[in-house]
């Protein structure tokens, strides 16, 4: 399962191997300014809505890059659990949606 890392100056969101040729792509760092807003949800597929680029079972596993009209998602969602949505700005993903086992933690940490 990914790890979203959170330092003073970036958020990463740091994949498995696996997780990485399913998503083509490889770990993912944005600038920690570029959070625009961060929250839990309680379920990372429902956030997730538009053309995926990258590999998934519907709904069940979705990792990669989502399209929806001009937005631009990252996903790495693993079954119909627990997710932090990271909008952010001026970056080449609008949002970040990742299952993990803390996000009410990791929105605080982030807002």
């Amino acid at each position: 399962m990914a790890k979203v890392l959170i330092s003073d100056d970036a958020v990463t969101v740091e994949m498995s191997s696996l997780e990485k040729i399913e998503a083509l792509h490889g770990n993912l760092t944005v600038p920690r300014t570029a959070v625009v807003r961060a929250r839990a949800v309680p379920d990372g597929l429902a956030a997730v809505h538009g053309m995926r680029i990258g590999t998934g079972l519907p709904g069940v596993i979705l990792v990669g890059t989502v399209r929806e009209g001009d937005a631009r998602t990252f996903a790495v969602c693993h079954g119909r659990r627990p997710a932090i949505v990271v909008d952010l700005a001026g970056q080449p993903y609008d949002r970040l949606v990742i299952t993990v086992d803390n996000p009410d933690e990791l929105a605080a940490r982030l807002t």
